[in-house]
Parts: structure tokens; sequence; C-alpha cells
């Protein structure tokens, strides 16, 4: 996108969202990402979260589930692409341990509900709007994407998320070792614990793993990821969550 063809759209697409009815919605989201939407129906659908489109028997393609794996890709390549230059004499482990801590999932629902994504949703008076913030971030960010490209993306998450919502220096002392610390926790109680990959699905480089958590062959945290370390550390990190480990 040129920077002739980003001027025209910052002054003609105000004019635009005045008449159109849906010009609430075009404001808000405006205030959130940094600039006006250009298809408002892809961050409809990123609104639309999957337990309301399931209760009303809509398919995949009513929710936000295909946007948010999207958002996941996107998220992973510009974070990895940010650590990359902000740490130019760090090694592979470093920067892979900082991108884990930066899209975790309990970190994106801190930025969802920082962004506010909760009060979009249309069971946002439901406790689990906190719990699903990370989602909808994820599925906001592949609304973004196909509405503006990686331009659009990197915009957001740079110049808006990174820069005013996250402090490199405190990311890297969190530690984020969610599989570690609830294999210790097992170790430490004699229970069995097994990471197991229920589910792959796509082709190549584009496959999904879905692992779930068992403890003594009782099933815990499920997640999904492109990657399968990402995949089992979220699954751990659902577990630790369900069990209130250190909490």
């Amino acid at each position: 996108m040129d920077l002739t063809h980003q001027t025209l759209v910052s002054i003609i697409k105000p004019i635009v969202v005045s008449l159109s009815k849906d010009r609430k919605l075009y404001n808000s989201i405006n205030r959130i990402i940094g600039f006006y939407p250009g298809n408002i129906s892809l961050y409809k659908l990123a609104f639309t979260y999957k337990s309301l489109s399931a209760e009303s028997n809509d398919d995949s393609s009513r929710n936000n589930e295909r946007l948010e794996f999207l958002g996941d890709a996107v998220i992973d390549t510009v974070i990895a692409e940010h650590l990359f230059k902000a740490y130019p004499y760090r090694d592979e482990g470093f920067l892979t341990e900082m991108r884990a801590k930066l899209v975790s999932r309990s970190q994106l629902n801190k930025l969802g509900l920082k962004l506010g994504l909760d009060k979009f949703l249309q069971e946002s008076s439901d406790s689990r709007s906190k719990s699903i913030c990370g989602d909808v971030f994820e599925a906001l960010v592949g609304a973004i994407y196909l509405d503006r490209g990686m331009w659009g993306a990197k915009r957001f998450l740079i110049d808006r998320i990174m820069k005013f919502h996250v402090d490199l220096d405190e990311m890297e002392a969190i530690e984020v070792n969610f599989k570690g610390k609830i294999i210790d926790w097992c170790q430490k109680r004699k229970k069995e614990i097994e990471f197991r990959t229920i589910e792959e699905s796509g082709p190549g480089q584009n496959k999904l793993f879905k692992v779930q958590v068992f403890i003594d062959n009782e099933g815990f945290g499920i997640a999904e990821s492109k990657s399968k370390k990402r995949a089992e550390q979220r699954a751990a990190e659902a577990t630790q969550n369900t069990l209130q480990i250190g909490n």
C-alpha cells in the first residue's frame, strides 16, 4: 500500500464511515487498531465467537475460528521478525522463549481485555468473555491481515501493541515454560503425564496440531497450533489454569 493510497483512504474513509449504518463499529475499531477498516464484515466475523454459531448450528465459516487460525500464524511471523531485529545478538533459544511469552494464551487474553475486545462479544456479560479474549485478539489480527495485508498487521501489532502495551524487559523476567512446570508438578505427586496429539489436519506447512494433556489418563487442557511445541505449551497452560497450579 503506497503513501498516496494511504492518504486518499485517510481522507475519504471518515466520510464513508459517517454515512454507514455501522459507523459506531467503524469508529470503535479505528480507536483500537489505529485505522479505519476497509471490509467491515471481516471484523464482524472476528467478533463472532464459535460458541455462538454452534448454538445456532452455523458452520465454521460463520464464526471466527478460521480468522483465529490465520491470526495465530500472522502474530507468530510478525513477533518473530520484531524479536529478531530487537535482539540482534541473542540466540534462537532466547528468541523462541520470548516469542512464547508474547503469544501465550494468558498474554493474549490480557491484551484482549486491555483493548476492550470483550465488549464486542455478544456474550460479554458471560464470565467466559475474559478467557476467550485471546482467541478474539487472534481473529482480529486475521481480519486485519485479510483487510490490509501484512502492512496493516504489522502496524497494529508493532506500532500499537508492542509500543504501548508490552514491556520487553518485563517479559524477559517472566517464566513461561508451562510444559516444564506441569511436568514438574506431576513428578512431585507421582502422576503420569502425557502430551497427546489427538488430531493433525491440513497439508504440509499448513498442518494444524491439536494436543491434549492427560494426567493419569484423565484429559485436561486442549490446544491447537501450527507448531506442535506451541500447542503443547498452550495445552499445558490451560491445564495449569484448570488445576489452579501456581494461582
